[in-house]
């Protein structure tokens, strides 16, 4: 990875045996107590413009920096871990009535960005061995799987959380289904066409998983998903609650500020 003035750094294994919450854009994410991803221990990374429902700890995209909220490129709260060739494009800013233009600023002007590289072609037997990210295969290329083009953030973004060192990450908002009446979480128009290549791209992604399985358990890398009614059937399922169990158990205990300090002396009173 490197930093927008492409000074190299490593963050291999950063978050070493952590668990997090891959917050996706579906319908259903709306419907969740996206609170609790804000409990003390708890990592969440978003995608795209999930980050317009919830605030994430860590954020990734594949899609060029101008179809995303710039309010979230803003924020230096939000560690945006983005494509390489990215690094300067140009962000818009949204003027009301579906209006935008094209903002001063770009990527590289923006807090707490790391660039990565991305490769066009995926193999699952080589997903978690690259020095770059797949995000699936560009549209002439066909994969080891007979799946021909079908690109995802989804597929990314995993690989990066593997990357950084999670060992379980749990799927929020995956419903990996799609009509006219369920879009996203949040407000956006979908064409028909644009509907069924996603349908055609739930479908791709789902075997993808499937065949990547094997390769995450024998590396200890656990993908469980917590959506209920999902279409995505490659991994397996975790009610929401107890993933949040989980992820915060280990800064959840009760604790006292007395002592840290200095110990309190026996005659102190108060």
């Amino acid at each position: 990875m490197w930093t927008t003035d492409f000074s190299e750094v490593s963050l291999f294994n950063w978050y070493r045996g952590r668990r997090a919450f891959l917050v996706l854009s579906g319908p259903s994410l709306a419907t969740v107590d996206l609170s609790q991803l804000s409990r003390r221990g708890v990592v969440s990374m978003g995608v795209n413009n999930s980050w317009a429902v919830h605030r994430p700890t860590l954020w990734t995209c594949v899609d060029e920096p101008r179809r995303f909220l710039d309010v979230g490129w803003k924020d230096p709260g939000i560690f945006k871990v983005i494509p390489a060739e990215h690094a300067r494009g140009r962000l818009r800013v949204q003027l009301g009535d579906e209006r935008f233009r094209a903002s001063q600023f770009t990527v590289r002007d923006m807090p707490s960005v790391l660039l990565y590289r991305r490769s066009d072609f995926f193999d699952p037997k080589r997903f978690l061995d690259r020095d770059t990210v797949s995000w699936g295969c560009a549209s002439r290329f066909t994969d080891t799987l007979g799946i021909k083009g079908k690109r995802s953030v989804m597929l990314a973004a995993v690989g990066l959380l593997q990357h950084l060192g999670f060992s379980e990450v749990y799927l929020v908002g995956a419903d990996f289904r799609m009509d006219a009446g369920h879009r996203y979480a949040f407000s956006e128009w979908r064409s028909r066409d644009a509907i069924r290549h996603n349908q055609m791209l739930y479908s791709a992604l789902d075997r993808r998983f499937a065949a990547l399985r094997p390769a995450f358990e024998r590396v200890g890398f656990r993908v469980l998903n917590t959506t209920p009614g999902s279409g995505l059937e490659a991994f397996d399922h975790i009610d929401y609650g107890e993933a949040v169990e989980r992820a915060a158990a280990e800064c959840g205990k009760e604790f006292t500020t007395e002592g840290w300090y200095q110990p309190r002396p026996k005659e102190a009173v108060g």
